[in-house]
């Protein structure tokens, strides 16, 4: 019989195992488990309602405080100057560049109603990071109510998290997308509601509309519903498989049999369980969208005789998008996708099926063709936006090794690692449903993300999500099993101060370097090893009279208040007080602050002129240095833009000149132009990759080697570099008749 249902074979009665049955049982079987769980969490506390009315409230403050304050990334200028363009009345064409349209529509509408400047660029995002925190409310039935407020609180304080939303780029908004199709997914597995059939559509939409990181959501969620069909339909399948008795070929014989066998079965099934409904809902609805796919072939012998192109190369005007006889074979692909979406959705979700393709697709026309000012958005959303993606992946932009996220994640979100990976072991062994599929989020992002060759710090949100809200629901569960009173009364109380202090004590030997001349170092060296032994054997004795499970459990508790501290630390060492400076990994790359108050400087000449966008400005766009130069200068009246790409042989007619240190005049050149001696300043630095090249020998030897440990541990909790930034210069040359007043931060 084929188990289509989700429940398990061997505890259905003959009766409900008849195909018109099956879905009744499933139904009365699952509202009985949800009915058990909503009467421990429908009612939300009095306390709980404080802890997230401050949760929220702190969360918010941290994403809005002097949001406009730190210089715009590359990045940023772009979507901000795309987005006030579309305020203004200039339209929008998408660009698979700067991935889907939602983000500048959005910012655009946020321009038009509170004006455009550096704040109003990231608010959109600051507004989604803290809609974030709130999201594992909704969960509550599955995270339980004290697992949903840790979540809550870990994604609040997460560096990564609290910095990508106070930065104006989408992997914030994919992120709100990401786990409203996770929340929506299981509320519909636990209640079997349409709603959530509906608002997943919607949802899945708007990710795709946002990013194209949403294939990678999509396929995770699929693969981990359809892996979760195969388990269940596998004794079926294999049943005419003995083990020992039956040879390799007969096998795969007898199992594609078996497979197909059970695939007819579910044919002749009117209803099919939740999670089987899910997956088709994703597959039907995203298979459209998968169309480029198509592209990979051009190149390989089944059709490089037919010079179709149907994605172009990386240089040309359109990357990724069909030309020629391409775009008729794109049409039909499409198209011939869409039907066989139809005729699989309509089979197993009935005639509604229609109305969630209308709420999907309606959204998706809606946002890709800008609200019908760009019709070829359409087409360009639902073909080039994944041929983009596939022709960029031999660039590798950004060129980090494949052992990125093993640096940069321990550096920033060592909670959730941590204890993802403890909760991760737990719920494999212990077979819990929710707990797997949050495993298999974690891993899988994490090996989906580390194959794709584009590695940069705002994808870290990707793979810290599933792995904050596993430790989450991991820690509320330990927490809300101990008992309290047996574990103080036994003196486990002494493992609250104890585990800190063992912390300090083993931090203190591993940075601890002497040659052993010293008395006094080796006194410290001993000193220290007496407190790690003497916590390690007081550990051991309360082990002794306290079940390992509470001591365990109990010891977690203060392991984890010590991280959370370390990473509330690390994410506002990253967000405020080193936000312009790359000494973080997760900063990368960034603009000086240096522009940020050169423009105001030349604003404030304007004013005292009378027309604050007035001052004639030349920047030279060698090497990019247009942007974000462009967002800053968008009201400037007689701002100018030229690639000297050399030496500037004669002066411009200009008050204020921006060239690329490589392209600085003569002296002569400027006096003639009447300039002051130039000014230098970083343009844009850059963190020192000075990881690059690290191999399983030089890691251990790092380890055993006590300078080695100590420059990284230096770095880990003070942000201390032994190597400089990484840094492209301009240089500022101001006219004679303009006040002196601007003064570099360096």
């Amino acid at each position: 019989m084929v188990d289509f249902t989700g429940i398990p074979l061997s505890e259905m009665t003959a009766e409900s195992k008849e195909p018109g049955n099956l879905v009744v049982e499933a139904g009365r079987r699952a509202a009985a488990t949800w009915r058990r769980r909503d009467s421990l969490t429908t009612n939300v506390a009095r306390w709980e309602f404080v802890a997230y009315g401050l949760l929220l409230a702190t969360a918010l403050g941290m994403r809005l405080w002097d949001l406009g304050a730190r210089a715009m990334h590359h990045d940023e200028s772009l979507h901000a100057l795309y987005s006030f363009n579309l305020s203004v009345g200039d339209g929008y064409t998408h660009n698979p560049m700067m991935h889907g349209p939602f983000q500048m529509e959005a910012t655009a509408g946020i321009f038009y109603l509170l004006g455009d400047g550096e704040f109003t660029a990231r608010l959109l995002y600051a507004v989604a990071g803290t809609a974030l925190v709130a999201m594992p409310l909704l969960l509550r039935s599955r995270l339980g109510t004290l697992g949903a407020l840790i979540t809550s609180v870990m994604l609040a304080f997460s560096p990564a998290m609290l910095y990508f939303s106070r930065f104006a780029r989408n992997d914030i908004l994919m992120a709100v997308w990401t786990l409203g199709l996770v929340i929506t997914m299981w509320r519909y597995i636990d209640e079997g509601k349409p709603r959530y059939l509906y608002i997943s559509a919607a949802i899945l939409a708007l990710a795709f509309a946002t990013k194209e990181s949403a294939y990678v959501v999509t396929a995770i969620m699929g693969g981990y519903l359809f892996l979760g069909m195969v388990v269940r339909n596998w004794p079926s399948i294999r049943k005419d498989v003995k083990v020992g008795n039956t040879s390799a070929p007969a096998a795969l014989g007898s199992l594609v049999s078996g497979a197909w066998t059970t695939i007819q079965q579910a044919g002749r099934l009117d209803h099919i369980s939740r999670p089987a409904r899910f997956f088709i809902l994703l597959f039907t609805l995203s298979l459209p969208l998968g169309a480029a796919l198509a592209s990979v072939f051009q190149d390989t012998a089944l059709l490089n005789w037919s010079n179709l192109v149907l994605a172009q190369p990386v240089g040309t005007a359109a990357i990724g998008a069909p030309s020629g006889g391409g775009l008729v074979v794109a049409a039909l692909v499409v198209g011939a996708l869409i039907w066989v979406s139809a005729v699989i959705g309509t089979k197993w979700l009935g005639a509604t099926w229609w109305w969630y393709g209308a709420i999907f697709m309606g959204t998706l026309v809606l946002l890709y063709s800008t609200f019908f000012t760009n019709l070829p958005g359409i087409g360009s959303g639902i073909w080039q936006s994944l041929g983009y993606w596939l022709a960029q992946q031999g660039v590798a932009r950004g060129g980090q090794p494949i052992y990125y996220y093993l640096i940069i994640t321990p550096i920033y979100e060592f909670l959730p690692l941590v204890f993802g990976i403890i909760g991760g072991t737990y719920y494999v062994r212990r077979r819990d449903r929710f707990g797997l599929f949050l495993v298999f989020w974690a891993v899988s992002t994490f090996i989906l993300y580390t194959y794709i060759s584009e590695k940069m710090p705002w994808l870290l949100i990707n793979l810290t999500m599933p792995l904050i809200i596993l430790s989450g629901k991991f820690l509320g569960e330990i927490i809300s099993e101990l008992d309290w009173r047996k574990v103080t009364s036994r003196g486990g109380w002494l493992i609250v101060p104890g585990v800190p202090i063992l912390l300090v004590a083993l931090w203190s030997l591993a940075y601890f370097s002497t040659d052993g001349s010293e008395a006094s170092d080796v006194a410290r060296l001993v000193l220290w090893a007496a407190v790690a032994a003497g916590s390690v054997v007081t550990g051991y004795l309360l082990y002794k009279r306290l079940d390992s499970r509470s001591f365990w459990s109990f010891a977690a508790v203060p392991l984890a208040i010590v991280l959370l501290v370390l990473t509330a630390r690390a994410g506002w060492m990253a967000s405020f007080q080193n936000g312009d400076v790359p000494v973080e990994m997760l900063v990368y790359t960034q603009t000086s602050p240096d522009l940020a108050s050169l423009v105001k400087y030349v604003e404030g000449v304007g004013e005292s002129r009378g027309d604050r966008g007035g001052t004639p400005i030349q920047i030279d766009g060698t090497s990019g240095f247009s942007w974000p130069w462009a967002w800053y200068l968008r009201n400037f009246s007689r701002a100018s833009y030229v690639d000297y790409n050399g030496p500037i042989e004669s002066p411009p007619e200009t008050s204020v000149l921006v060239v690329h240190a490589n392209n600085q005049p003569t002296e002569d050149v400027t006096a003639d132009g009447g300039y002051k001696e130039g000014v230098r300043i970083p343009h844009r630095r850059w963190f020192p990759e000075n990881y690059r090249g690290l191999t399983v020998g030089k890691f251990v030897s790092g380890l055993v080697d006590s300078e080695s440990r100590r420059n990284a541990m230096d770095y880990f909790l003070l942000r201390e570099l032994n190597t400089p930034l990484g840094s492209e210069d301009a240089v500022v040359y101001f006219s004679e008749d303009l006040p002196s007043g601007f003064t570099p931060s360096d």
